[in-house]
């Protein structure tokens, strides 16, 4: 199976990315430890940044920051939005297997581990 690098799936997604957060005022950061990691389910991933960076969109004003991270294994999208994810979706997104850090007046992180 042809693995896919961390580059060939972030480029394009930032660049839309930032786009779209010029025009809104909201401050983009990347925290990407290494953009030769590949990646066997590329999907996934592509998947869960799209996805979540939605999710931050609709939380962010202008002002905000999203953040893209990787570290090893762990894909994160991090926004400094004041509005908080509801519990719900918190607990599906955990129950989906994925890590939730949301609490007022802090950083909201989701992120996805991948077995490597």
């Amino acid at each position: 199976m042809l693995m896919v690098k961390l580059i060939d799936i972030i480029s394009p997604i930032y660049q839309e990315l930032l786009a779209k957060c010029e025009r809104r005022k909201i401050a983009i950061n990347l925290d990407i430890q290494d953009l030769t990691l590949k990646i066997e389910d590329d999907n996934k991933v592509r998947d869960f940044y799209n996805r979540e960076i939605r999710r931050a969109l609709k939380l962010c004003v202008a002002g905000d920051k999203i953040t893209l991270a990787q570290s090893g294994n762990r894909f994160s999208v991090k926004n400094s939005s004041e509005t908080t994810l509801d519990t719900e979706t918190v607990q599906k997104l955990r129950d989906d297997g994925y890590e939730v850090r949301a609490r007022f007046g802090y950083d909201t992180i989701i992120t996805l581990k991948l077995d490597v």
